[in-house]
Order: structure tokens, then sequence, then C-alpha cells
């Protein structure tokens, strides 16, 4: 019975997101339903509710993800993403490096369906190269999302190391060779038979202006994680160090103080993203109950008896999780709940590293994602052809992770 019931909150929550239901009330309506087909209880089911909204864990979360997903708009307002992609174009000239590494780096500022802040760009060096709309596309989805792998400041990355307990390097080791992987089959498929071609420099600056301008653009995020890799600093205060950082940039030198009430009052209001914060707190309160339930015990017990591997489990719920809602947060938050009690404490990085790659592998093919359906619409692309441009390297991904795995608990 409790199985079931688990069952049928995961498949509620997916359905209510394919169905454009608000991805934080789906979660809250799926607790609700994992607390009544569960028998907990209507006492044990709201005290495990409290728990987990107001514990430090969900407190800290909450603040780290509020502060990242404005810190987008406010660098957009600030000028600095500007600063930063204008003195990389001077840099770097080749149309091939600058189709890859800006929708990379537009990826740091995490914007909800931000690939279409870089499909402009991507555009403009596809020219140049004489891409068809299709492989836009696939370089514009791929180059967006690839450097999440080892983006410390990535909101699944932070899920999946709190609630898992592992170390964001350790985790992040584990996916760089999955990065690596990827683009080493993506980059001569997107490619493939095209020349190399210089464009014209943007400004005169000199190269060491234009790297200087980079790094006082990307300033803020540069800040961030440092603090966080170099000084183990907690996520919150050291994004809300980088906010902090980025709200004084860029301020008009007759008008500082009511420029900076505006940023603060603007960013408060508009510019964080409180659907995100919701998902945060259903997130956490469907963990939460999940373990008040005991039913993860029982559900891994069930699987075990049946002889299903648990890599198995893994790659095959993290495809259908991310496929399904095309969120990666969801995903991360629903299933690290579910693997907090199955993943070895001795080999924990390379399960979460798979775990992570198989749940990237559904989202990033996932049509309703939301990243997918912007870039298809910029360029006038169709899902399927982009979805299969994207299929080797995705694949080639999933199946290092997992051998990455097998390597390391043999």
């Amino acid at each position: 019975m409790e199985v079931a019931g688990v069952a049928v909150a995961f498949g509620s929550i997916m359905y209510l997101i394919t169905k454009r239901v608000s991805m934080g009330l789906a979660l809250l309506i799926g607790t609700g339903i994992a607390g009544l087909l569960t028998g907990i209880g209507l006492q044990k089911f709201v005290a495990a509710v409290v728990h987990g909204i107001f514990s430090t864990m969900t407190i800290e979360l909450v603040i780290a993800v509020a502060l990242i997903s404005g810190l987008g708009k406010l660098m957009r307002e600030n000028g600095d993403l500007k600063l930063t992609i204008d003195s990389l174009v001077a840099v770097f000239r080749s149309p091939k490096v600058l189709s890859i590494m800006l929708p990379a780096l537009i990826g740091t500022i995490n914007v909800p369906g931000g690939a279409i802040m870089s499909a402009p760009m991507v555009e403009e060096n596809g020219k140049v190269l004489g891409f068809d709309a299709t492989t836009k596309a696939a370089v514009n989805l791929f180059s967006r999302h690839i450097g999440y792998f080892v983006y410390p400041l990535y909101a699944s990355t932070i899920i999946l190391s709190e609630l898992l307990g592992v170390e964001k390097l350790a985790l992040i080791r584990h996916n760089a060779i999955t990065m690596l992987v990827g683009f080493i089959i993506a980059y001569p498929l997107f490619f493939r038979g095209v020349d190399h071609h210089e464009i014209a420099r943007k400004n005169s600056n000199s190269t060491i202006c234009n790297m200087k301008n980079f790094l006082l653009g990307f300033s803020p995020i540069i800040v961030a994680l440092g603090l966080v890799l170099a000084f183990q600093l907690p996520f919150y205060v050291a994004i809300a160090i980088g906010v902090v950082l980025a709200l004084g940039r860029g301020l008009p030198a007759d008008n500082r103080g009511n420029a900076l009430r505006f940023r603060m009052r603007t960013m408060f209001i508009e510019w964080i993203d409180y659907k995100l914060v919701l998902v945060m707190v259903g997130l956490m309160a469907f963990k939460a109950v999940l373990e008040a339930s005991g039913v993860i015990d029982v559900f891994a017990a069930t699987l075990f008896a049946y002889g299903v591997p648990l890599p198995m489990m893994v790659v095959v719920l993290g495809l259908l999780a991310g496929y399904l809602t095309g969120s990666h947060t969801a995903a991360a938050g629903i299933l690290a709940a579910l693997f907090v009690p199955l993943f070895p404490d001795a080999h924990a990085a390379p399960y979460t590293s798979l775990l992570f790659t198989a749940i990237m592998a559904g989202y990033l093919t996932s049509p309703i994602h939301l990243c997918f359906i912007l870039t298809n619409q910029y360029f006038g692309a169709k899902y399927g052809p982009v979805s299969r441009r994207l299929f080797l390297p995705v694949l080639a991904m999933l199946l290092i992770a997992v051998v990455q795995l097998l390597v390391t608990i043999r």
C-alpha cells in the first residue's frame, strides 16, 4: 500500500507538471497525496511538513536559490552581462569557440528559459559557419547546458549535493569526465566539415583590456564561486556577497543612492523567482513526508527483492523524471528524497553523478523543457531532428557515467 501511494504521488506530480500546473503547487499536491496514501496519520504528516519547510537546510537552500535567480537579472540590469559578452567576443574571434562559449557563459546566469538569450549569438556565428536551423538549435541547447556538470552554483548540483550529503567538489570531479566525453562527441558532430573562420573585432581594446573587462563583468559570480570553493563558505552567504557586489556595480555617478534603492526594491519584488522558491519548499516538504512514512525503505527492499540493480534504478528513474517533468530542479529534488537511504556512503559521489547525468539526459531532450521550446521557436527548428542531433552526445555522457560508477564500485 505504501509503495503504491508513493508511486501515485510521483505520477501525480509529473502529470500535473506536464499539464502546466505550477511546479511548486504540483509538489505540494503530491506531498498531500503521499501523506494520505502512505497512512502516516494527520499528526505525523503535519509534523513532517513543518519540519521539512522550516528546517535549517530548507531555509539555506531557499535563500541560495532565490538569490541566484535574482542575480542573473541584476547582472543584465547593471550592464555586467553585456560587458562580459562583448569582451569575450572581442578576444575570441572564432565563431566555433563563441558558439559554444557564449551559451555556456549565459548558462551560469540562472534564468529560466535563458537559452533564448544566447540564441541570437549562436544565430550570428551560425551564419558565418553555414549552420542550418537544426544545427543552430542543437548547438545552442547543448552548449548552454554542458557547463552545468561542473558549475557548483547550478540549482540541481546544490540540491543533490546537500540532500545526498555529497561534497560538491567530489561530485564535480566525477561530472567533469562525463562533460568532457560529451563535448568530445558533440564538437565534431556539430562542426564536421565546417571551415575555420574569424570574425572581426567589435572593439579596438587590447586583449589584456578585454580580459580585464571580462573579469569585472563576471566578478559577482567569480567572487561567489571563489568564496565557496576556496573558503568553503555556505552557498547562501557566498551568493549574498555576490549579489551585494552586483548591486553596487554600474550605478550612475550623479544618483547612486536612488539607483541602488531602485535595484534593491526591484530585485526583491520582480527579479527573484518566487515560483522557484515555492518549488524548493515543496521539494523539502515532499522529502520530509517520504522520510517520515518509512516507505522508502519498503520501496528499496521491494526493488532489491526483485533483483533490480541500483544503477539501473538510477538511470531509469533519472531519465523518466527529467524527461517527463522537463525540470532538472523538480527531478533532482524528488529523486534525491528517494535515493538518500539507498546510495552507499563509500560510493555516494559516483552514484550521485550518475543520477545527475540521467536527469540531465532526460531534461535536455524533453519536449516540455522550456529552453528546448524557446530555442526551436527562435530558429524555426523541429523537435525530432534537434533531439536526434543531441542523441549521441547525451548517450555518450550517460554511458560514461555508468562506466565510471561500475569501475568505482567493483
